[in-house]
């Protein structure tokens, strides 16, 4: 019998768990892996919050290529009156992938079996072109291919917090646990980050009852960007891609074409948001043709300005978003923290606030750290993660965005050799095609990854 492992049951190895399962041939084993926590939900879709919607609308969201209307569907029976331009819950969609892996392992085809445990593998090692997986309570599994599904990892603690963290009063990661109020509703917070990771918690402070000021201090100041409540009917010149392919591969000649085609969409009522939708299906081709010291440029210089304008919020969020900054309950600030003093009852901030070399005083009573998810695997402390650096079974990329893959989502080893039995499926695939980090492409790599599994285990 054939075993194929996954590690990671967010939507990435769930995803792909429920292909192969439609595809493989009888006489296989799959096991499915993940730390903690409920399977196919992950951070993004575990949330419990009405607050908190998905950031696509309803009708892109299919985890299943083939039947790009399966979620709208599934809306529709537990939302009626759901459209494919709705934005909904995100708890919905934690249900819905739930719903598809139960009926995935129900559906199975004879002599196929597929397991689910709740445990963390700590070491993989090789052994004649297989793996044994090491898991943390002394079991091993005997695996003929292993796929890395893990997800995003804690953000980075700036060192400049480490009085806080020593005090008590730093949040290291706000999903790692139930996001907890201060014991004084009232208490200024700080969101070290504005995009969309610090939207939800301003979100949750909100509903949990906190009505203090909440400050989120990022360098630039950039803030979230809505989608818009309804589209237009205006269409996109199909030659707005060739433009852009054919243009110079760097970060200044891109800049400029795509704000000339917005400019010359404008006169035409074509929204900005179509333009940089027209851009989706080539955008790894546009990362590909970038230099590495380009994508160094890009990265330093312009991620913070694609982040906000590529991944949009829903309206409804926005709309909150935008009313608590007209209340002055949330304070967006342009800076960064030059000191913390502790307080008798919290914190005192210094704040350099960008283009004015002023410096602004705030108290606070917690620091909630929200810059986004880690992607620099030399910076992740994970035992797994660790193990495989030490072994050079991974080779991380130069640019500190994830994981090093050929093509057909075989690891690279730190020689840059690809894997016969270890691929990755998930958003650290920003490394090699940088729009991987949503759910329309990440079903796709999904998809693709388990037919060549299969077929290879045949």
């Amino acid at each position: 019998m054939k075993t194929l492992v996954i590690i990671g049951a967010g939507f990435s190895g769930a995803v792909t768990a429920i292909q192969f399962l439609q595809v493989c041939a009888p006489n296989t084993r799959v096991i499915l892996l993940n730390r903690s926590g409920e399977m196919a939900r992950g951070l993004a879709y575990g949330t419990s919050s009405s607050r908190h919607l998905l950031n696509v609308p309803a009708g892109n969201m299919s985890a299943l290529v083939d039947q790009p209307d399966h979620f709208l569907r599934f809306c529709e029976s537990r939302l009626p009156g759901t459209r494919a331009s709705s934005f909904v819950p995100r708890k919905l969609y934690g249900e819905y992938l739930s719903g598809l892996l139960a009926d995935a392992a129900f559906r199975c085809g004879p002599g196929v079996s597929f397991e689910r445990m709740t445990v963390e593998a700590h070491v993989l090692e090789p052994k004649n072109g297989t793996a044994l997986v090491h898991l943390a309570d002394g079991r091993q599994l005997a695996a003929d291919h292993v796929i890395l599904a893990f997800g995003n990892f804690s953000p980075f603690n700036p060192p400049v917090t480490a009085v806080a963290r020593a005090e008590g009063r730093y949040l290291a990661d706000p999903w790692s646990g139930a996001l907890e109020v201060p014991i004084n509703p009232l208490a200024p917070v700080l969101l070290l980050g504005a995009g969309l990771t610090a939207l939800d918690v301003a979100l949750t402070l909100d509903q949990q009852g906190h009505t203090g000021p909440v400050y989120m201090l990022s360098r630039r100041g950039v803030q979230p960007l809505p989608h818009r409540a309804s589209r237009n009917s205006s269409v996109v010149a199909s030659d707005i891609v060739e433009q852009l392919l054919s243009s110079k591969p760097t970060v200044v000649s891109y800049l400029r074409k795509m704000r000339s085609l917005a400019a010359a969409g404008q006169q035409d009522d074509i929204d900005w948001r179509d333009i940089i939708g027209a851009l989706r299906p080539v955008t790894a081709k546009l990362w590909g043709r970038l230099p590495d010291k380009e994508k160094q440029r890009f990265l330093r210089h312009a991620q913070v300005y694609w982040d906000a304008h590529r991944h949009r919020v829903a309206p409804a969020s926005f709309a909150i978003f935008s009313d608590r900054i007209k209340e002055r309950r949330l304070l967006p600030m342009a800076g960064r923290i030059c000191g913390i003093e502790v307080q008798p009852d919290g914190l005192r901030v210094q704040v350099g606030l960008r283009g004015s070399g002023c410096i602004e005083s705030i108290e606070v009573s917690h620091i909630i750290n929200c810059t986004g998810p880690n992607s620099n695997l030399a910076r992740v402390d994970d035992q797994l993660i660790v193990q495989l650096r030490k072994a050079g079974l991974i080779q991380l990329d130069s640019l500190g965005l994830g994981v090093c893959v050929d093509e057909s989502l075989a690891v690279r080893d730190s020689n840059g050799a690809p894997s016969t039995w270890l691929s990755y499926v998930g958003p650290m695939l920003k490394a090699q095609f940088w729009e991987a980090t949503a759910v329309p492409e990440l079903r796709v790599y999904a998809k693709t990854l388990a037919v060549r599994i299969a077929a290879s285990m045949r």
